[in-house]
């Protein structure tokens, strides 16, 4: 994905948070576990909030933009950010209900999961999920209000926000787009989340990196082998105007719901056992000999979970 052309982009429309099935989504957020449900609330009815920064009316005009990169760049790895780059915003790609008018810039960061606790497949692997979405949407307010006081607007992204973030780490030089649909880094693999902050703050862009990603994802077909919705497809799509890895949502949606978000593509990616978590990756390593394709590694999870994941369709 280093390469991709998007000369022919078209604004993305977001699909509705949640699935397009409203009582299956309804049953999913009904069945998340305490600590999940308490950072969704924080997130939802308090930094999303806060999203816009008050800006200072006494601009720090002499802001020089490789500086003020360092800065930024520092001050997100202090806040807990394992990685940060730094994106030009291509109108191109916000969603069409999104609204950044006059930022320039996007400050992306990512933040790991455990990935034992991901790997799960279970409550624990959706409390992680959202702790770490809690942390990166408090960093990001922390950080609009760093901009803000130099005398720039800035405006925390959530997942929920008016960028695709996966679309925009690539173009921060974070990673590339996995055949799985997320966004795979040479450093985390692919058990990260991402947040980000819009900005007119001068910054210096880092770009798209090739990282050789896109050409292991041609030849893996790990991830599409154990999809149990069959959602993850061997080719390319064009979808609006950019040839890239796609999923099938409507047949990811029934598994992802009640698998407490699934995350079973992430979990085999053998990007992990490159990186920062080798280790950790080695136990999955036997469970993908051990279970060989998706239904085994259903069976495997489940066995282990001690949760019968068939109690949500007749919930």
């Amino acid at each position: 994905m280093g390469t991709i052309d998007f000369s022919n982009a078209i604004q993305p429309t977001r699909g509705r948070v949640g699935g397009t099935d409203i009582e299956r989504a309804r049953k999913f957020r009904n069945r998340m576990p305490p600590a999940a449900k308490r950072s969704v609330f924080i997130r939802q009815t308090i930094l999303h909030e806060m999203r816009e920064t008050p800006v200072n009316p006494v601009r720090d005009e002499q802001v020089d933009p490789e500086e003020a990169t360092t800065f930024i760049k520092s001050l997100v790895r202090s806040m807990g950010a394992d990685e940060v780059g730094i994106a030009t915003i291509d109108p191109r790609l916000v969603f069409t209900n999104g609204d950044v008018a006059g930022h320039s810039y996007a400050v992306v960061y990512a933040m790991t999961m455990a990935y034992d606790a991901m790997a799960e497949i279970g409550p624990n692997s959706q409390d992680e999920v959202h702790r770490v979405y809690h942390a990166l949407d408090e960093m990001g307010v922390r950080l609009a209000h760093q901009i803000g006081a130099f005398g720039y607007a800035a405006r925390m992204q959530p997942n929920e926000g008016d960028i695709p973030l996966p679309a925009f780490g690539w173009l921060a030089g974070i990673g590339e787009l996995g055949k799985h649909g997320s966004l795979i880094s040479p450093k985390l693999g692919s058990s990260f989340r991402l947040g980000a902050v819009t900005t007119d703050m001068p910054l210096v862009a880092d770009g798209p990196q090739d990282y050789g990603i896109d050409e292991v994802c041609a030849n893996c077909n790990l991830c599409q082998r154990f999809c149990p919705g069959d959602a993850i497809k061997p080719e390319k799509k064009t979808v609006n105007g950019i040839t890239r890895w796609y999923i099938d949502t409507p047949a990811c949606e029934p598994y992802f719901h009640r698998l407490y978000g699934c995350k079973i593509c992430l979990m085999v990616c053998p990007f992990n056992g490159r990186g920062d978590l080798k280790e950790q990756f080695r136990a999955t390593a036997k469970d993908i000999r051990k279970a060989n394709d998706a239904e085994g590694m259903l069976a495997l999870v489940e066995g282990r979970s001690n949760i019968s994941y068939e109690d949500f369709d007749e919930s």
